[in-house]
C-alpha cells in the first residue's frame, strides 16, 4: 500500500498507510457529528450543570486536524502522480528519427497522471465532501505541471521546425528544388501524441467526476492550437 510520512503531527514519526490517514478522517467526522447527541442524552442528565457550546467547541478543534491531514496526503498523492511527467519529456524521442507511424492511441505513462489519485483518493473510504475536495486539489496541480512539461515540449519543437525551415531554404536556394511532400514530420508526430495523450486525461478525470476546470481548459487549448 501507498505510504505518506506525517512527520508534523504529533506522535507521527512512524509511516502510516495513506488508507489509514483516510480512515482517520472518516472516523473523525463521523465522531464530531455523534459526540454532541450522545453528550446531552446520555451525559448532560447526570451534570449539574451542561454547557453544549464547550462540546461543539471541542468537536471543531478535532475537526481542525483534517486540512493538515489533507496538506499531507495530497502532497503526497501529487508527487506520485507527476513522477509520470517525466515520461511525457520523452516523447519526442519516440518519433524523431525513428519512422514511427502516426500515433492513434494514448501512451501508458497517462494512467499514472491519475493512479495514486485513483487508488488513494478517489477508492477510499473519504467522506465524498472531502473525497471531492481532495481528488480536485490533486488533480489540479497535475494539470498545471503536465502542462509546463508539455510547453518546454512544443518550444522545443518550433525550434527544431524553425531550424529545418532554414536549412530548407538554403538547400532549395542552392540546388533550385525542394521537397513539398505532405506526410507527416517527426514534429506532427509528436503534436498527435500529445494531444491524445492529453485528451485521455480528461477522459479520464471525466470518469472519476473531477471537474477538469480551467487549467484543463488551457492544457487542451495549448495541444490543440498548436500545429504550425
Amino acid at each position: 500500500g501507498n505510504r505518506c510520512q506525517l512527520r508534523e503531527l504529533p506522535g507521527s514519526s512512524e509511516e502510516l498507510q495513506l488508507s489509514d490517514v483516510c480512515r482517520a478522517v472518516l472516523d473523525t467526522t463521523t465522531l464530531v457529528t455523534m459526540v454532541p447527541g450522545l453528550v446531552e442524552s446520555t451525559v448532560s442528565p447526570h451534570l449539574p450543570s451542561y454547557n453544549p457550546h464547550l462540546v461543539e467547541d471541542s468537536c471543531r478543534e478535532i475537526l481542525d486536524s483534517i486540512p493538515t491531514l489533507a496538506d499531507h496526503v495530497t502532497s503526497h498523492v501529487t508527487e506520485v502522480c507527476c513522477k509520470a511527467i517525466d515520461q511525457a519529456q520523452a516523447v519526442p524521442r519516440l518519433y524523431r528519427r525513428t519512422n514511427r507511424e502516426t500515433p492513434t492511441e494514448p501512451l501508458g505513462y497517462v494512467s499514472g497522471l491519475t493512479e495514486s489519485l485513483e487508488t488513494d483518493i478517489h477508492n477510499s473510504c473519504l467522506p465524498e465532501s472531502y473525497k471531492t475536495e481532495w481528488c480536485s486539489k490533486v488533480a489540479n496541480t497535475v494539470v498545471v505541471r503536465y502542462h509546463g512539461a508539455i510547453s518546454e515540449i512544443l518550444v522545443s519543437l518550433r525550434k527544431t521546425e524553425d531550424s529545418l525551415a532554414m536549412l530548407k531554404r538554403g538547400r532549395k536556394s542552392a540546388a533550385q528544388q525542394g521537397s513539398t511532400g505532405t506526410a507527416n514530420t517527426d514534429e506532427d508526430k509528436i503534436r498527435t501524441q500529445l494531444k491524445l495523450d492529453v485528451t485521455a486525461l480528461g477522459t479520464k478525470l471525466e470518469q472519476l467526476g473531477i471537474p477538469q476546470g480551467e487549467d484543463f481548459g488551457n492544457l487542451l487549448t495549448l495541444v490543440s492550437q498548436s500545429k504550425r
